[in-house]
Order: structure tokens, then sequence, then C-alpha cells
């Protein structure tokens, strides 16, 4: 069984974006796979239903998890709040495309021994809090705001809910925990899939560690310290985690749970095949980096 998973294609934001992305359904239209997901920041707005369409010709299963720019709203948005987009739009807009929404429920293929389980996964500002209260005088303001020392997290602007980020990642992590427990009732084995990062080591790669304030800010708005515990509480039956969101390719671990961050950027776009059962890896690139 061949996997293909690719994230971050932001359909509609950058023309040569939108152009390696072509490049890269073009790719799984010569060599279709058995399995397509995708990580997130699909496209905002109208754009997430033209990315899906790209894939249209595909006749394997599809799946996604959203990202934080799927949930972006405009003033007086038809669609809602990000919540209601959340909720109600994307899933509508992936069951008209044929795209098994997984914030919803697992997807399982028992021939395969495979369940593959995802989320959009969020933050609340636990990897870093203790060291923003303790190094950064302002930093109330500053998660309050979004506000790095140079612009803001666009996020501020265009994720409009009643929530507040804590709620949003209780709520999303609580979710997954079912779904993973759920899933692996059955003899199998998981993929998990998230739009932000699953667990710290996929996170940004730094020379160093973080800078303060911004890359305190950074991890503050990346993750959450609650997901990587339910994984771990399933680590010999997960065989691969695979994220997005932060546009940096690399490899990490979590105790015995391996996991890869897909890499793709505003302008080029990264593409894992994943062989199943044995989870070799190849990895495609379109555009240029």
């Amino acid at each position: 069984m061949r996997i293909a998973v690719t994230a971050d294609l932001h359909w509609g934001h950058n023309a040569a974006g939108d152009d390696a992305t072509r490049q890269l359904v073009e790719h799984l239209r010569r060599r279709p796979p058995d399995l397509l997901l995708l990580g997130g920041d699909v496209g905002s707005g109208d754009h997430f239903a033209e990315c899906l369409r790209l894939f249209g010709e595909l006749t394997c299963p599809k799946a996604l998890v959203p990202g934080n720019h799927d949930l972006w709203v405009g003033d007086d948005d038809p669609r809602g709040d990000s919540l209601q987009v959340y909720d109600d739009c994307l899933p509508r807009l992936c069951a008209a495309h044929s795209f098994h929404f997984l914030d919803r429920a697992p997807l399982l293929f028992h021939d395969q021994g495979l369940a593959v389980v995802g989320s959009i996964n969020w933050y609340d500002y636990s990897w870093s809090l203790a060291r923003l209260q303790n190094e950064v005088p302002d930093w109330e303001w500053r998660l309050r705001h979004m506000a790095f020392t140079r612009g803001r997290h666009n996020d501020r602007r265009f994720v409009r809910w009643r929530l507040d980020d804590g709620q949003f990642t209780r709520h999303v992590v609580a979710a997954f925990a079912r779904h993973l427990d759920e899933a692996l009732a059955a003899p199998a084995r998981a993929l998990v899939l998230t739009h932000h990062p699953a667990f710290y080591d996929l996170s940004f790669p730094r020379a160093g560690p973080p800078s303060v304030p911004d890359g305190l800010l950074w991890d503050a708005f990346a993750g959450n310290a609650a997901l990587p515990d339910v994984l771990q509480r399933h680590a010999e039956r997960i065989a691969l985690v695979l994220s997005g969101h932060t546009h940096r390719a690399r490899e990490g671990r979590l105790g015995d749970i391996r996991g890869i961050n897909v890499g793709g950027d505003y302008h080029f776009k990264r593409l894992l095949e994943v062989r199943w059962p044995d989870v070799a890896i190849e990895s495609f690139q379109f555009g240029t980096a």
C-alpha cells in the first residue's frame, strides 16, 4: 500500500506555490497512490474547495485534517465564525469532494491493519508558557495580541470564535484521544496526521534555544503538551506521526515514536510516499526551495 502525504499547499496564496501544487498533482496522476492524505492549510476561504477539486481524478481514498489557515474568516463571513467553519463548513466540503474529514472520525483499513487518526491539533502556549512568564515582562499582552517584536500572528486577525486557544486545544485533543482509542480497539497500527506539530521535536528546527521573546512566542503558538501524552499512551501501536504547519522539513522522536514534518512552504511543495506496512518513505519536491 502506498500512502501519499503532503501539507501546507496554501492554494491560491502564491503563484509559484500553486504551480508547484499542480506539479504535485500531476505526479500523483502518473503514480496513483492507494491513499492520499493532506495535512492542513489546504486553502483559506473559497480556495479550500478549489484545492480539493485538483485531486478529483484520483480514485483512491482521500482524507485530510484542516490547518489554521483553513479556519480563517473575514468580516461578515457567510460561513459563520471559525468554529462553524471547523464544525460544519469544512466537513461538508470534504464530503462533497470525496475527502474523509479526520477530525470527525478515524479512517480504518482492516485488511491492511492500518488506522489513520488525525487532528488539526492546536496550541495552548504550554510549550513555552513557564519561560514566557519568567523572562518576558509583558508576556500576557504578547500572548493576548499574538505580538512578536515585528508584526503579529495572523491567527489573531482571522481566527474568530467564542473560544480561547486553551479551550479549543482541549476540545481537539479530547476528540483525538477518543478516535485513537476507537481505532486501536481493532488489531491495527496507527498512522497519525496532525497540522500543528504533534510533539516538540517536529516543531521549528533551531541551532540553539528559542530567542526571547519571538522564539518563545512561536513555540507558544505551535503546539501543546497534552497531545504528546496521548501518543505516548499508545506508543507501541503508533507506526508513524506526520505533521505540517512549520514549513520546515525535519524528523524527530517522542520516545519510541518516529515523526516527520512534511516541510512544504508557500513557494514549493513536498510530498512523502509512505509504503505500508514497512513504513519505508520516499520524498519528492516540487518547485524551488
